[in-house]
């Protein structure tokens, strides 16, 4: 039960705390007032949508505060555990919006997400805005309300998720069918191109190799004579540089044994000759392995040639048509298992199939099942709201099981509700035959059924009277506070005679001070709640009959409106 309601630079509220009880909250105010802040309000707090726009001009921020008797419920406890709270007497939600659009909540002054309180909201309000009777008018609203009243909302659920399971399952099957088909269409061109790569058989940085052999052979004969005229210089001959080193080498051995400074150009010299020996054997070696050999050349030319067309036919490297071929491979080895993926991909949209056709037949059993419930719960209910002729009927249209085609995710059968208010009409689509006042009328019947017992929270009615008025906004009035003996009800209203069975009574005020506007929520007692039931009544002049009728109106012996009496309204 909602027992505090704080709220502060919410749209033209300045400052207010507005405290509730149990029983049947009425609030009233003039048209634009702003009675329907303390809706937007309470919305707020469990996790409607917040903006920048509802703070109050000139103000950096906006800030509701609501205080709830916590439910003993077990889903509330595991919310709150997985939150890190604890489960105590008395929930404090606060919920903040400053000027850049974001925010805070707060549960018992511990900073908490959003997501949390919209999982308690079920469990803490159950606000009917404006115009949601209007949601009667639309039959794919209609299996919702049925499997509420069913209770197998959960059913539901997995309903439309073994539906969008399979639906995924198809789509999978039917994207890899699509891309197979494609496979299948390019088999050809890739066994082609695999069959050209693996004929070359090349091999990563090959190219390079046979491109600085290829040099060599174009330049063998070259190469060959001056390895040869090297080595003849600087070894073979008489007067090679080895021999003349050597004999230098003597020379200088003689003066370094007179001369120790020489000692140096020794071993310079000494170097020398091991440098251009080696180099001597090094150039013999190499003209050893110098090859002269036009047919190696055309040979290296020619695989060159290969290997370049195939770097222009697969990427500019060797490394990329390497790439380009392992690629080829993986596509060919997929279409060769393309067979065993799809008929993977086939039991698993039959299994899916299966889980949703399961689902789907228990949930018609259910609905079957609550239909006749659902509208005897009506016909007990609509005489207290001076529809005693009224009658509502489930009707379903039927899908075979076994038709794909007609699978959706609400279920098998299609579900809308049939209304007739006169004797002897034929129930047709609520849509077609219900008055504004007669869908007002269904869903606060709808709500009352609805409502469970073993969850106390609060019911808000935003003008659930629209289209009504006389004698049957007080049939409404009596099952709001009918409805209040067993929830705490808070609702706003036009009509006096659903005014005054309230068991509280807010009147929302608006006023000018200091050329701001103020709006001011002010609980009335009994002399209070006379004048504004007479201004209901007269309009903006309340006359002395007025406030007499108010009075009557409030007098105890004007509660007892028993059903059975308001059946002949």
């Amino acid at each position: 039960m909602l027992r505090q309601l704080n709220i502060e630079n919410l749209a033209v509220v300045r400052r207010q705390q507005v405290r509730f009880g149990p029983g049947l909250t009425i609030v009233t105010g003039e048209t634009g007032a702003g009675k329907s802040l303390v809706v937007d309000a309470l919305a707020l707090v469990v996790g409607g949508r917040a903006t920048s726009d509802i703070i109050r001009a000139g103000e950096t921020r906006a800030a509701v505060e609501a205080l709830f008797d916590c439910p003993d419920h077990p889903e509330v406890r595991r919310i709150l555990a997985e939150a890190e709270l604890e489960a105590e007497d008395t929930l404090l939600i606060r919920r903040e919006v400053a000027l850049n659009g974001k925010g805070r909540l707060f549960i018992n002054d511990q900073l908490c997400p959003v997501a949390t309180v919209r999982a308690l909201r079920p469990f803490l309000v159950d606000i009917h805005g404006q115009g949601d009777q209007q949601t009667l008018i639309f039959p794919a609203a209609h299996a919702g309300v049925l499997d509420a009243f069913g209770q197998h909302v959960e059913l539901a659920t997995a309903t439309a998720e073994a539906f969008a399971a399979w639906h995924a399952a198809q789509q999978a099957r039917e994207q890899f069918e699509q891309e197979a088909l494609h496979r299948r269409q390019r088999r050809d061109l890739l066994e082609f191109q695999r069959g050209d790569i693996e004929r070359v058989a090349p091999a990563d940085g090959e190219d390079e190799h046979l491109c600085r052999e290829r040099t060599r052979l174009l330049h063998a004969e070259r190469l060959l004579a001056a390895a040869a005229a090297g080595y003849d210089l600087l070894y073979e001959r008489e007067a090679s540089a080895l021999t003349l080193v050597a004999q230098a080498l003597r020379q200088v051995e003689d003066l370094a044994a007179a001369d120790p400074a020489l000692s140096e150009v020794l071993s310079t010299l000494e170097a020398a000759r091991y440098g251009i020996e080696e180099a001597a054997f090094a150039l013999r070696d190499y003209a050893e392995t110098v090859v002269v050999s036009p047919e190696r050349l055309r040979e290296v030319e020619s695989r060159l040639d290969d290997l370049d067309r195939l770097k222009r036919k697969y990427g500019g490297t060797l490394e990329q048509v390497l790439a380009t071929l392992v690629r080829i491979q993986a596509e060919l080895a997929q279409v060769e298992n393309d067979d065993v993926e799809q008929q993977r991909l086939a039991a698993a949209v039959e299994a899916a199939a299966a889980r949703y056709r399961e689902c789907a037949l228990a949930l018609r059993a259910a609905r079957q099942a609550a239909a006749p419930r659902f509208e005897q719960a009506l016909e007990h209910e609509l005489p207290f709201l001076a529809l005693p002729q009224a009658r509502l009927v489930v009707a379903f249209d039927w899908r075979d099981a076994g038709a794909v085609a007609t699978w959706e995710s609400t279920g098998l059968e299609g579900v809308e509700f049939l209304f007739t208010s006169n004797p002897g009409e034929p129930p047709r689509p609520l849509s077609r035959v219900a008055s504004g006042g007669e869908l007002s009328r269904l869903m606060l019947a709808v709500k009352s059924i609805l409502a469970p017992t073993d969850i106390p929270r609060t019911m808000v009615f935003d003008e659930v009277d629209v289209g009504i008025s006389g004698r049957v906004a007080e049939a409404v009035g009596i099952r709001l506070r009918r409805l209040a003996e067993r929830q705490q009800v808070l609702c706003i209203t036009h009509q006096a005679q659903v005014a005054r069975f309230g068991t509280t009574h807010l009147r929302v005020e608006k006023t000018v001070r200091h050329e701001r506007t103020h709006t001011e929520i002010v609980a009335l007692d009994m002399d209070a709640r006379v004048e504004e039931l007479a201004r209901l009544l007269g309009g903006a002049v309340v006359t002395e009959s007025a406030r007499q009728a108010a009075r009557e109106m409030l007098a105890p012996e004007g509660f007892v409106g028993a059903p059975t009496s308001q059946a002949n309204c």
